[in-house]
């Protein structure tokens, strides 16, 4: 009697293997396999794994997604003003992109320095529109006309609409 849980050799002949579901020996089971070969089944297994891979990132980094133009601000117009001490620019604010935005209250004015102020008039930029009438205030006195002052308007989305303007 063999030892179920062991391979063993029987007189120096053919091996004998465990009693595995009924079976005693491999006598009656040819040598010769059939069915796929090993160099076909991991020529698949490759290429199955690249698809899913391809799959996976497509859903985890957006490489299949619809490219779309997030909201996209331009100033244009600038017309700045100084009453005392306070500098104001007026401008136009259009949107060439697919979303809407808003301006989030927060501009800047430089001339020699970045003078932090505030939005006037500001509000809601529409898809593929405009808003008029958008005033960036700060103080920032002792200019002289002809001065070239620029400046930055902050958008909701992160986005910044940069703008020139000459001091009437």
């Amino acid at each position: 009697m063999h030892n179920a849980s062991c391979f063993c050799l029987r007189n120096g002949k053919e091996p004998v293997y465990p009693r595995l579901l009924g079976f005693a020996t491999m006598r009656g089971i040819s040598r010769r396999r059939r069915g796929v070969s090993v160099v076909v089944a991991e020529v698949v297994m490759i290429a199955v794994l690249l698809v899913a891979a391809v799959m996976l990132a497509g859903i985890t980094f957006g490489v299949f997604a619809v490219y779309y133009h997030p909201a996209e601000v331009a100033a244009e117009g600038a017309a700045c003003s100084s009453v005392g001490n306070t500098t104001i620019c007026q401008l136009t604010l259009t949107n060439e992109g697919s979303e809407d935005t808003a301006t989030t209250g927060a501009c800047a004015l430089q001339v020699g320095t970045v003078v932090q102020g505030s939005v006037e008039g500001g509000g809601t930029i529409p898809a593929g529109g405009s808003l008029s009438d958008v005033q960036c205030a700060a103080n920032v006195g002792g200019l002289m006309p002809g001065s070239h002052i620029s400046g930055i308007l902050h958008m909701t989305n992160g986005a910044s609409a940069f703008f020139i303007g000459t001091l009437d």
